[in-house]
């Protein structure tokens, strides 16, 4: 059993910067890490220290982040949405049926109520459930998550751990963003160390439900559900400032349910950018 003192004039234990650094990869609210540090008793210091032990010091922006291999490539399944707002893209056929079948099958298994990372006093603004598949030792979960950092062509150091998400009959995710608004507490507590999201990798893993499109509502555009199809987009541009054109909703399901997963890409990551 691990102590749970520490003295203050020491600095965070191997174990405990292992453990920051994994928060900080799989893109966890890190003054909640900050906060369990304390409760173990070690300084500000010492926490401050750990922190700059784990911060990375790649830097995506410097790196070509806006013309990742994937979109150098030419395939016949990806297709990029015609806009000079934005780059969106759908690629057809990411995951095969089997693939599809694991997941749903994993996902239905760690379901929670899916959260915000900032208050709102709208609580049907995101009703889904969501299955944090990044905590899980899952082979499955592991091999789609690789696979997703292959094929857009960025190194997973660059990345958050992948989620999960379903939707039932009337579940919703209102018109967001998926960036962290710049000088806001939200950003101080999920982004300061890495910085924004860069690229989303969406996926659904099944079709035939009524409703539940991914709507683009700057541009006016819509993604119907198809299994296996992944729906990708960069969130800022090219100088790194946010790109708000890229405010989306999960459209309610009318009739069945939907399961998406995600993952999110960061502008700091450690070592180079591109495999």
């Amino acid at each position: 059993r691990m102590s749970t003192t520490v003295n203050p004039e020491v600095g965070l234990s191997p174990h405990w910067i292992a453990w920051l650094r994994e928060q900080l990869r799989i893109g966890c609210d890190m003054s909640e890490s900050v906060i369990k540090l304390r409760d173990l008793g070690y300084s500000d210091e010492a926490i401050l220290a750990g922190l700059e032990t784990v911060r990375p010091r790649g830097d995506g922006l410097t790196s070509g982040f806006m013309n990742p291999p994937l979109l150098q490539k030419q395939s016949a399944k990806l297709r990029k949405f015609d806009s000079d707002r934005l780059q969106l893209y759908e690629l057809d056929d990411f995951l095969c049926a089997k693939e599809c079948t694991r997941l749903i099958a994993l996902i239905n298994h760690h379901l929670r109520p899916s959260t915000l990372s900032y208050a709102s006093d709208d609580k049907a603004f995101r009703t889904s459930q969501t299955a944090d598949l990044c905590h899980l030792k899952s082979p499955v979960a592991s091999h789609i998550d690789e696979k997703i950092c292959r094929t857009l062509g960025i190194r997973v150091q660059y990345s958050e751990g992948i989620q999960a998400q379903r939707y039932d009959v009337g579940q919703q995710f209102k018109a967001h963003w998926d960036y962290f608004p710049p000088d806001t507490n939200v950003y101080r507590r999920l982004a300061g160390l890495r910085d924004n999201r860069t690229w989303t990798f969406m996926v659904y893993l099944n079709d035939g439900m009524e409703g539940g499109a991914t709507r683009f509502t700057e541009i006016d555009y819509s993604v119907q559900p198809k299994a296996g199809k992944a729906v990708i987009w960069n969130n800022l541009l090219e100088d790194g400032t946010c790109n708000v054109a890229t405010m989306h909703s999960g459209e309610p399901v009318l009739r069945g349910h939907k399961l998406i997963i995600t993952k999110w890409f960061r502008v700091h990551g450690d070592g180079p950018l591109f495999y």
